[in-house]
C-alpha cells in the first residue's frame, strides 16, 4: 500500500495497520448491481489507509455456498483474507476442511441458505469451528438474541464475530460479553453517541473489531467513528487490527 494513494483525510489511519473485519466482494442479488471487484476494492483501501480486510462474496450469502466459494477463491489478493461460508451437512465440512479456514461466515436466514443455529442442525460443524479456533462469523440480523446465548453457552470456546449489531444492542451485548469470551462485534454500526467509548471503559477494547461493511456502507464513517473516539492510542490499534489479527493467528 503506497501512502500517495492515499486520502489525505485518512492519512493518520495508515499508522494503525487496519484490518477490515467486514467487506463483501462481488455482485449483490439483493442491492442490485452493488459491487467491488478485487481491483475496486483494493484501490478503495489504499484511498483508506486499510491494509488488509477478511472478504466474503455476496454470492456465497444469497445464491449458493459452494459455487460462491468457488468464486471467492479465484478472486483472492495478497491483503484480502477469505471468508468461506459454510453449510451444517457433513460433506460441506469436508470440503472446507482443506481450504484451512481462519474465518466462516454462517447465513441462516429464511433468505439465504435457511439453516437453523441449533445444535441439532448445526452441532457438527461447530464442533469444527471450535477445535480449530476458527472465527466464525454472523450478522445480527441472521439470528436473535435469544438464540446466540444458547449457542454461546453450548460452545464456549466458540470465536463468534457478530456483525452489524446497531445502537441500541448494549443492554443485550453488555450482559453477553461478560459471561462469554469469545463474543466480539465489528464496529460499522455500532456508532451511537460515544456508544465505543463506553464499552471501552467498561469491558475494554478486546470485543472490538474495525468492520466498515463495504460496499453497502462508505468506510470513511466507520474510521471517523474510530479516528474520532476518545479511547488510548492503544486500544484504537487494538481495535484497528491488532485484535483480529491476534485471532487468526497473524501477525
Amino acid at each position: 500500500m503506497s501512502a500517495s494513494f492515499i486520502d489525505p483525510a485518512f492519512r493518520e489511519v495508515a499508522d494503525w495497520n487496519v484490518f477490515d473485519a467486514n467487506v463483501r466482494l462481488g455482485h449483490s442479488g439483493v442491492h442490485g448491481e452493488l459491487a467491488l471487484e478485487t481491483g475496486d476494492l483494493l484501490k478503495e483501501m489504499d484511498r483508506l489507509g486499510v491494509r488488509q480486510a477478511l472478504v466474503s462474496h455476496f454470492a456465497s450469502e444469497e445464491y449458493d455456498a459452494a459455487e460462491g466459494n468457488k468464486v471467492l477463491a479465484g478472486e483472492l489478493a495478497a491483503r484480502l483474507v477469505p471468508v468461506w461460508a459454510a453449510l451444517p451437512d457433513p460433506a460441506f465440512v469436508q470440503e472446507l476442511a482443506p481450504r484451512q479456514p481462519l474465518a466462516v461466515r454462517l447465513s441462516y436466514g429464511v433468505l439465504k441458505h435457511n439453516f437453523s443455529w441449533a445444535p441439532w442442525c448445526t452441532g457438527a460443524l461447530y464442533e469444527y469451528l471450535q477445535d480449530h479456533s476458527i472465527l466464525t462469523i454472523i450478522a445480527r440480523e441472521d439470528i436473535a438474541w435469544e438464540s446466540l446465548a444458547p449457542l454461546l453457552e453450548n460452545f464456549p470456546r466458540l470465536r463468534v464475530l457478530l456483525l452489524e449489531t446497531g445502537y441500541r444492542a448494549d443492554r443485550y451485548l453488555f450482559p453477553l460479553f461478560k459471561r462469554y469470551p469469545y463474543l466480539y462485534i465489528d464496529t460499522s454500526t455500532y456508532v451511537a453517541h460515544r456508544q465505543l467509548e463506553s464499552l471501552v471503559e467498561e469491558l475494554g477494547p478486546e470485543r472490538l473489531l474495525f468492520g466498515s461493511r463495504l460496499p453497502l456502507y462508505e468506510a470513511g464513517a466507520a474510521l471517523a467513528v474510530l479516528a474520532t473516539a476518545r479511547i488510548s492510542d492503544e486500544a484504537r490499534l487494538a481495535i484497528a487490527g491488532g485484535t483480529l489479527r491476534r485471532l487468526l493467528g497473524m501477525k
